[in-house]
């Protein structure tokens, strides 16, 4: 019996090493020797591989939906003990770390940005109006309100004690804690956009930005002036959602790269300098990769967690998960967290070898934010759960 078990096993793992060496074979990596290199680290993962599930530590129900209500779309930030998220039913909820709701301030409309928590006495959201509020998560007050002229659909970013804010315009502001604007600039119009955008990154004084026109923009973070700009969409004439190609991750900076990605279009590699390509590849992002010194981790649209070089855009090894639309990886406790639209979340190692499963009941198209061991994750049914 114990011999029948030796060797069922033995059949078992060497038919998942022939789909993983099927699956390295058809993947688009340059170069035979390199591809040979990622199919030995893909076929690794198969070797004695634990999977347990993950524990749900809670849930609430930020948005009160109703039946056939717009999906729940904004995420939640952790500013000190306090996690604050705005909700579809034009609340801001502020719990503490064990979900316990501490206060609930009333917005002028629905909330489907991120938040971000300037300190644990200032977080900044917006609503589905324009409207851009500063709150006090341990006061449990509103502190002040502005108004744009366009919708945010990403989140606010911090930048030097201020923060920014990209709108569904093309346009970047740059405001102080009270809400003051420092500057603006404005960015070509067009382009598609989807409920959730591409949002800046703040890196050594200068801010870059991803619009939905195709242009991807360099600006002096004291000021807002132009740097350099390059046009990666030249043209975008799609008939239908499925062949649309727009920002929704933030880009990344890896060494002297900068990565920037378009749903169903391509991961590019710029120069940080001057924006030129140094590399691409057809992989579609909803989510903004996971930079981890030369390499980054990417959770692709197609259900496929990918490890990749960040100065050619090599894969170093892939791993696919899920049928699903991926999102994350967000890191906490040492673990990298992914997340599907099929409700799924993952947990992995550095390697990519799952170690833990949960579900969800609803779509995860939001980002994964990490806190307390764990990560928070928000479904699109109003649900926010913290996941260990």
């Amino acid at each position: 019996m114990n011999a029948a078990r030796r060797n069922g096993r033995r059949l078992r793992a060497l038919g998942a090493l022939a789909g993983l060496a099927l699956l390295a074979g058809c993947a688009l990596w340059p170069g035979h020797e390199e591809r040979a290199k990622a199919a030995d680290a893909t076929a690794q993962m198969a070797e004695e591989e634990v999977s347990r599930p993950l524990s749900v530590a809670w849930v609430r129900d930020v948005d009160q939906r109703q039946p056939m209500s717009p999906p729940a779309a904004s995420r939640p930030a952790v500013a000190g003990d306090r996690i604050v998220i705005g909700g579809r039913d034009g609340r801001v909820h502020v719990f503490d770390l064990a979900g316990g709701e501490r206060s609930r301030l009333a917005l002028d409309a629905p909330c489907e940005s991120g938040a971000l928590a300037l300190s644990p006495r200032l977080v900044v959201l917006t609503d589905v109006e324009g409207g851009l509020y500063g709150v006090d998560p341990a006061a449990g007050v509103i502190r002040w309100k502005k108004t744009l002229a366009s919708v945010v659909t990403g989140h606010p970013v911090a930048v030097d004690g201020d923060f920014l804010v990209q709108t569904a315009d093309n346009h970047v502001y740059r405001f102080s804690p009270a809400g003051e604007k420092r500057w603006s600039f404005s960015g070509l119009a067009g382009g598609f956009s989807l409920q959730r955008g591409a949002s800046p990154l703040v890196r050594d004084g200068m801010v870059y930005a991803v619009f939905s026109n195709g242009d991807v923009a360099a600006l002096h973070a004291d000021s807002g002036d132009l740097a350099w700009r390059r046009q990666l969409l030249l043209l975008n004439d799609a008939m239908t959602l499925s062949e649309m190609k727009t920002p929704v991750a933030d880009p990344v900076i890896a060494g002297d790269v900068l990565v920037v990605s378009f749903y169903q279009g391509r991961l590019t590699g710029l120069s940080v300098a001057d924006g030129e390509v140094r590399w691409q590849r057809s992989i579609s992002l909803k989510d903004t990769p996971l930079v981890d010194g030369d390499r980054m981790f990417a959770a692709a649209s197609d259900g496929r967690l990918l490890a990749l070089d960040a100065a050619t855009g090599a894969t170093l090894w892939q791993r696919k998960l899920d049928d699903g639309e991926l999102v994350g990886p967000a890191r906490s406790g040492g673990r990298l967290f992914a997340a599907s639209s099929t409700g799924r979340v993952y947990a992995l190692d550095r390697q990519g070898r799952v170690l833990g499963q949960a579900s969800v009941p609803g779509r995860v198209d939001e980002s994964l934010t990490p806190a307390a061991g764990g990560v928070l994750v928000r479904d699109h049914l109003g649900g926010l759960y913290l996941i260990r």
